[in-house]
């Protein structure tokens, strides 16, 4: 008798090793999805979390993206020299640099989720009708349980969700 783990076809394998292999095959086809329109899946989580929470230091914003901070110098290196966000240091404390994303960048982030999504919606099968609301309680709860002690998850804004904030008034 072999060990369900180690199952290799979807239909057979744990739920939960189901579950972390889709997240997998899904993060890869986003960033395929995003590299299509010259940025990466960390420039769009950039924009994202900046649409929705401005002034940020690189270390907030690096927890809000999931990546360290040493990672995001080269991504907001591009994004400012591409005229998508601005920095400018903290007055109240010179060591920090706060960010915000320009109206460019928010225009930028709109086009590229609004045409990635489109592609999620042509390519990704959608369950029946009856079916979303176990869906979805069921992944929100496997979310949940992942986030409690990572600190991401379900108070960490997805790149692309509706962008608001005050990057227009600068």
């Amino acid at each position: 008798m072999s060990d369900p783990f180690f199952e290799s076809r979807p239909e057979h394998m744990p739920l939960g090793k189901l579950v972390s292999w889709v997240g997998g095959a899904m993060q890869s086809y986003y960033r395929r999805s995003v590299a299509r329109h010259g940025v990466t899946g960390t420039a769009i989580g950039v924009l994202g979390a900046l649409a929705h929470a401005e002034g940020l230091s690189q270390r907030e914003l690096a927890g809000r993206v999931g990546v360290t901070p040493a990672t995001l110098t080269p991504v907001l290196d591009t994004l400012e020299q591409e005229g998508r966000i601005g920095r400018e240091r903290d007055t109240s404390d010179r060591r920090i640099v706060r960010l915000w994303i320009t109206d460019d960048g928010r225009t930028h982030l709109r086009t590229v989720f609004t045409e990635v999504a489109a592609t999620f919606r042509a390519q990704m099968p959608q369950p029946p009708p009856e079916h979303e609301p176990i869906i979805r309680e069921y992944l929100v709860a496997v979310l949940a349980a992942v986030s409690q002690d990572s600190g991401s998850g379900p108070g960490r804004h997805a790149a692309g969700d509706e962008p608001t904030g005050k990057g227009a008034e600068r």
